[in-house]
């Protein structure tokens, strides 16, 4: 039984995956319960082929660099990386830091249609992540 490890931990990272793709019922704006992204948007025509852009807003309000990652997830679970970016430590140090306003935009196309949800995330903590779901036509 040498595989009983690696499959317990396999299922975990799944079950962990589809707890983050799901969205936890979390929404943008006042209802987000995260400390860093303020909004995302996906922008353009949601149409196949068309370019479109996904544009995600933060307050970067840490001391250290902060690495984000943004995907799109069809409903079939296939998933694609947009794009990523670091976010530069905000230079306040002080114990209540101003936050440093910015935003990330990351161009696409899709080439089939269907429903959509575009994810970005903190990668060293999961939890820290804002989603936004879109059809795309024909």
């Amino acid at each position: 039984m040498p595989f009983a490890p690696l499959r317990a931990a396999h299922l975990a990272a799944l079950a962990t995956l589809a707890l983050l793709l799901s969205g936890c019922g979390i929404r943008f704006g006042d209802d987000s319960s995260t400390d860093l992204f303020l909004d995302l948007r996906i922008r353009g025509k949601p149409a196949m082929g068309a370019e479109m852009a996904l544009e995600v807003t933060y307050e970067q309000r840490y001391p250290v660099a902060v690495d984000i990652s943004c995907f799109l997830v069809h409903r079939d679970r296939s998933r694609r990386l947009l794009g990523r970016d670091t976010l530069p430590p905000n230079p306040d140090t002080s114990a209540k830091p101003t936050p440093v306003a910015g935003a990330s935009t990351f161009r696409f196309r899709v080439q089939r249609p269907g429903r959509y949800v575009a994810v970005c995330n903190t990668p060293l903590d999961p939890e820290n992540f804002i989603s936004e779901d879109f059809r795309v036509k024909k």
